[in-house]
């Protein structure tokens, strides 16, 4: 795995987070954010700290649909002459999803951790994700929701994620799937997204990112 080429990749991807809703205009799809997400005294954006600003980011770029595309599909779609580091960001961004992750092991020194997925059971394998903050600061046993970016070479997260401490996979997997029951979408993405950030409010642990 390649430290140099995950730091290349979060630059990237932190580049576009700030490209995109400024060139699509984040401000049109605000209300609708705001409805489905829960973020709202009446037409207000309310948020409870600054981190979940990464989270609005996140849902906004792989979440809302513009013509059925994601921000980051059209983004793709709308411009033909792109460098290759952004062709590999987009590619991982096309194939990513969000899960929660049980933490097997960290290993602070490789900068990555081993998780397993608790919600696409089809597969049991566990991943290695690179991380600095998490392998750094996470335990063998805690539950992350994040989305998964898988590159040629290596796993990330990226930049938005919820950490959980709920002590039995089953009490936090009855409370997602109530939670989930709750959100009005026809997109299961959707309601995964929405349902995770909503417990996160409820019984996440405080975070920082860095």
């Amino acid at each position: 795995m390649s430290l140099k080429e995950y730091k290349q990749m979060r630059r990237v991807g932190k580049r576009l987070s700030e490209k995109i809703p400024e060139q699509y205009g984040l401000e049109t799809e605000l209300p609708r954010m705001i409805r489905v997400m829960g973020v709202g005294q009446g037409k207000r954006l309310v948020l409870e700290n600054e981190e979940e600003v990464n989270f609005l980011i996140d849902f906004y770029l792989h979440e809302i649909l513009s013509n059925g595309q994601t921000m980051l599909e059209r983004y793709r779609s709308d411009h033909t002459h792109l460098k290759s580091e952004e062709i590999s960001y987009l590619d991982a961004a096309k194939a990513s999803y969000t899960s929660l992750f049980k933490i097997s092991s960290v290993h602070p020194k490789q900068n990555c951790l081993t998780v397993n997925d608790l919600l696409n059971t089809s597969d049991h394998q566990p991943l290695s994700v690179i991380n600095i903050n998490l392998s750094k600061t996470a335990k063998p046993g805690y539950v992350v929701f994040s989305r998964l970016l898988p590159y040629k070479q290596f796993n990330a997260f990226s930049g938005m994620f919820a950490v959980f401490d709920e002590g039995s996979d089953r009490a936090l997997l009855k409370r997602y799937k109530v939670m989930k029951k709750r959100i009005k979408s026809d997109r299961e993405s959707v309601q995964r997204f929405v349902a995770c950030f909503k417990i996160n409010r409820v019984i996440g642990i405080p975070i920082f990112t860095r």
